[in-house]
C-alpha cells in the first residue's frame, strides 16, 4: 500500500500508524508512506540519535517495538517533483508564466513514497517479485538559478542532503532515506521497516537470532514472504485446495508448488534458497500453515529463515 501521507511523532499520528500496521499485518501488505518535515529538520541530523531519545519520541519508540511495525515503512526526505515554471526551461503551454522561487519551501516537493514505489514496480515488472535489486531513482530535476551576486547555484532534487553516515543512522532509526548519488539521481540504499531490531544476548545462538530478527524487519524480505502468503491464499480459495481433507496431501501439494521458486543459484525470479511448508490441522478441515523460507539474496555470510503463520 503506497500512501500519499506524511506522519509526525505525535500521538494521533502514531495511533493511526498502529491501526494501519494492524491492517497491513492482516492483509499481508506493507504500508509505505513518508516521515514528514515535522519529524525532524535538517538541523537535527548531526544529533540524530540523541534527538530520538527525547520524550517527544516515546510513542514512536513504543510503536517501533510492536510486532506489526514491520508492516510500515516511512520514506524521507521529500524530493523535487518538477522544475519551477519558466518560459525557457519549464514553459506553461496555455500562457506565459514564470514561477518565483525565493526559498526551499517555494519548490514543489513530493512524497518520497512514490519514488520508492517506482523501485518496487520496476523490480516486479522484471522479476515478478519486489526484491528491489536497484534502488536508484534516475533523471531527477535539477534547478539552476542565478543569485543576486551573479553566482550560479543548483537546487538538488532532495529537500535535505543526506550523507552516507546519516543514511545509515536514519535507517537504524526506522526510516527509508533517499540519498543523493550523482547530480540528477538519488538512491535508496536500504529499505527497513520502522520495526526496531531486538537484542537476544551475546551467545552464538543469541547473535544468530538477532541477525534473523533484524533481517525480518527489512522490507525486501517482507515483500517475499507476503507475496508467498498471497499465492497460498489464492490457491486455497480459488483452486479450492481446502477441499482436500488429508493434511499430508495438502502439505505435499503446497511444498511441490513452492519448489518452483527455490534455486541454489542466485536468481531474482527464484528468490528462495530453501523453503518448507508445514500444515497443522487445528480442527477438522481447518488448517494452520507455517511457511519457512531462506531468501536467496546477498546478505554477507549470514543465512536466515522467515516464518509466517495463518
Amino acid at each position: 500500500m503506497i500512501a500519499n501521507y506524511d506522519f509526525g511523532p505525535k500521538a494521533p499520528d502514531i495511533k493511526l500508524l498502529q491501526n494501519v500496521a494492524n491492517v497491513g499485518a492482516i492483509a499481508s501488505a506493507p504500508f509505505i508512506a513518508a516521515a514528514g518535515p515535522q519529524f525532524l529538520s535538517g538541523e537535527d541530523l548531526p544529533h540524530l540519535n540523541k534527538i530520538f531519545e527525547g520524550s517527544q519520541y516515546r510513542k514512536w519508540q513504543s510503536f517501533r517495538d510492536s510486532e506489526d511495525a514491520r508492516y510500515v515503512g516511512l520514506t524521507i526526505p521529500r524530493f523535487l517533483l518538477r522544475l519551477p515554471y519558466n518560459p525557457e526551461s519549464k514553459p506553461v503551454k496555455a500562457f506565459n508564466y514564470e514561477e518565483k522561487v525565493r526559498a526551499s519551501h517555494d519548490y514543489l516537493w513530493g512524497n518520497t513514497a512514490y519514488a520508492f514505489a517506482t523501485r518496487l514496480t520496476d523490480s516486479f515488472a522484471k522479476y515478478r517479485w519486489c526484491t528491489i535489486d536497484n534502488g536508484a531513482v534516475e533523471d531527477l530535476p535539477l534547478h539552476q538559478y542565478e543569485t543576486k551576486t551573479g553566482e550560479i547555484k543548483t537546487q538538488i532534487p532532495t529537500e535535505v542532503l543526506i550523507s552516507e553516515q546519516r543514511e545509515y543512522e536514519l535507517a537504524e532509526q526506522g526510516f527509508i532515506p533517499l540519498t543523493m548519488r550523482n547530480k540528477d539521481s538519488a538512491v535508496f540504499y536500504s529499505a527497513n521497516s520502522v520495526q526496531k531490531p531486538k537484542f537476544f544476548g551475546t551467545s552464538q545462538e543469541g547473535k544468530e537470532s538477532e541477525i534473523n530478527y533484524k533481517l525480518g524487519t527489512q522490507l525486501p524480505y517482507m515483500f517475499i514472504i507476503n507475496r508467498l502468503t498471497h499465492y497460498i491464499a489464492k490457491m486455497l480459495q480459488r483452486e479450492k485446495i481446502e477441499s482436500e481433507k488429508e493434511r499430508a496431501d495438502l502439505e505435499i501439494r503446497l511444498n511441490q508448488w513452492i519448489g518452483q521458486y527455490v534455486s541454489d543459484a542466485r536468481s531474482h525470479k527464484q528468490p528462495l534458497k530453501a523453503a518448507k511448508i508445514l500444515v497443522e490441522e487445528v480442527e477438522p478441515s481447518l488448517y494452520r500453515i507455517h511457511i519457512k523460507v531462506r531468501p536467496n539474496l546477498k546478505q554477507k555470510d549470514f543465512t536466515f529463515s522467515l516464518e509466517y503463520q495463518f
